[in-house]
């Protein structure tokens, strides 16, 4: 998996070198590769760096940012001189660290001594302040009960906070701007101390004359301590780590923003070379680079031109309000308001369904299919697969035309590969939609999906984990024209496969009360539940 770094709790966890893998196999050196997502930049990263053109389409001004400092990671010193000049500057008479330091002001219990906290601990159904972390030069340190002073302190920054918090939305959304209400939603998971001290560094950061490397090491950490001051950070470690909503955990913690930005040296810090990374239309080297498309793939197709495209590889993400909502108010207050541009609109969505998602990437796909050439082959990851998402990506693909040519699983945390490609014959049918041919799509129902089963449990052998089963079947239905695109497309494949499965002839050995929790055999194999741990 990738390694633990800056926003990867929002990142897909994708395969070390699965990307580089698959390109070495195309034993094309410095083709053009198409990634259509920038859902990972090292994955792109490490395709240039094997020496591949990779051209990249993206429409979310963060994720743009993330690509330029994986090609281009800050170094050390550039990084602790940024924060140094950061920390010089003056506010109210100080040193900006010891003003921002002074924000997060506690006792310790044990010896008196005031000094920062690490983060206070709020509970998210109250909305109270009830603990703080801190650790004393006297030895004493750990969780502790928030003290009087603490509550005092949080009460006096929520009066203060309406005139900070207007001009932090002035940067995402200006009053008249329609989205105003969406953003100011968004903006109530970040706690009034975090709004002035985000508000007074972007403050500094315009009136900042540096080098453009400090700049950008200083954005760089400021993005880093943007995700360590929102509320999504649960301090029971039992909580979901990856948050894809935006919601309150049971108990949340307000990290100290000036520990973040430390904190971001290291985080960002990296020893490995540059490579090229240039602006589309500027084309990197023939021995391989990045070369960026600021706008969705949509955007790009009528430029194309004739760029000779030999693969798309991409990792296909979840949907992920948080992330896409948080970006639109990170790129207001680093770049803008002008800087997200229609990005922007995703304030508006609150939860993104399977079937919105398969809508969006049937989208993709047509327009993937749009830019490349017959047999070229589209390697995908899925991670963090699980039944809707797996037919939201097999559906949206079938139904732009592509033909599913391999997919590879291993155990159910790890991710999905997929390999499609647009067959000889693609073309567009009526209306622009892809297809394949003339004859309409064969009836999905329950009796021949059960074959369809029956056949993929006899040819392994083995009772199969549900994702699995799912998976393979949803491959053969595709291969036999089974599957056809709809407003009900995802509820009805999964109540075609529920039903399949309720037959004497599968059980599910772990006798679980969902279809989608258990492992399935065939009953005539014998099978019992205490037997099938020597079939793991």
């Amino acid at each position: 998996m990738e390694a633990s770094g800056p926003l990867n709790r929002f990142l897909p966890p994708v395969p070390e070198a699965a990307a580089r893998a698959f390109t070495a196999s195309l034993n094309l050196p410095g083709a053009w590769i198409l990634d259509p997502l920038a859902a990972s930049p090292r994955m792109a990263v490490e395709m240039a760096r094997a020496g591949q053109r990779v051209l990249v389409t993206a429409g979310n001004p963060v994720s743009r940012f993330l690509l330029d400092l994986a090609a281009h990671p800050p170094a050390l010193t550039d990084l602790q001189a940024a924060l140094a000049d950061l920390a010089a500057a003056r506010k109210e008479g100080q040193r900006l660290e010891t003003h921002l330091q002074s924000l997060y002001l506690t006792r310790c219990e044990n010896c008196g001594r005031e000094l920062p906290a690490e983060a206070f601990l709020w509970d998210g159904k109250s909305a109270a302040l009830t603990g703080r972390i801190y650790n004393c030069v006297c030895g004493s340190g750990g969780e502790h009960l928030a003290t009087p002073a603490d509550l005092e302190n949080a009460a006096r920054w929520a009066q203060l906070d309406g005139l900070h918090r207007s001009r932090a939305l002035e940067r995402v959304a200006p009053r008249d701007d329609p989205d105003r209400p969406f953003a100011e939603e968004a903006l109530s998971f970040y706690l009034p101390r975090a709004v002035y001290a985000l508000g007074t560094i972007v403050n500094r950061l315009g009136a900042f004359s540096t080098s453009d490397e400090r700049r950008r090491c200083l954005t760089a950490l400021l993005l880093y301590a943007l995700d360590s001051a929102n509320a999504l950070w649960p301090h029971d470690s039992s909580e979901r780590p990856r948050p894809r909503q935006l919601t309150f955990p049971a108990r949340y913690r307000e990290n100290n923003l000036w520990l973040a930005l430390e904190a971001g040296v290291k985080a960002w810090a990296s020893a490995e070379a540059p490579i090229p990374f240039s602006l589309w239309p500027a084309e990197p080297p023939e021995s391989g680079g990045l070369c960026l498309f600021e706008g969705p793939l949509r955007e790009l197709v009528p430029e194309l031109g004739e760029i000779p495209l030999k693969a798309v590889v991409a990792a296909l993400p979840r949907p992920n309000q948080a992330f896409w909502t948080l970006s639109a108010l990170w790129s207001g207050w680093l770049w803008g308001h002008a800087a997200a541009g229609p990005f922007k609109a995703v304030l508006r969505r609150r939860r993104y369904d399977w079937q919105w998602h398969a809508e969006a990437l049937k989208a993709l796909f047509g327009s993937v299919a749009a830019v490349i050439p017959p047999e070229t082959p589209f390697f995908a990851v899925l991670a963090e697969p699980e039944a809707p998402f797996i037919s939201a990506a097999i559906l949206a693909a079938h139904a732009a035309g592509f033909d599913l040519d391999g997919l590879a699983m291993r155990t159910e945390p790890e991710p999905i590969q997929v390999l499609w490609k647009k067959p000889a014959a693609h073309f567009s049918l009526p209306g622009g939609r892809p297809g394949r041919g003339v004859k309409p799509p064969l009836p999905l129902d329950a009796n021949y999906t059960r074959k369809v089963l029956r056949e993929i449990l006899e040819a392994r052998g083995q009772p199969l984990p549900y994702l699995h089963l799912h998976a393979f079947a949803l491959a053969a239905l595709a291969e036999k024209g089974r599957l056809h695109f709809s407003d009900e497309a995802l509820p009805a494949l999964e109540k075609n496969l529920h039903t399949a499965l309720d037959s004497p002839e599968f059980i599910d050995l772990e006798k679980r009360l969902t279809p989608e929790t258990g492992t399935w055999g065939l009953k005539k194999w014998g099978l019992q539940q205490e037997s099938f741990a020597g079939l793991e």
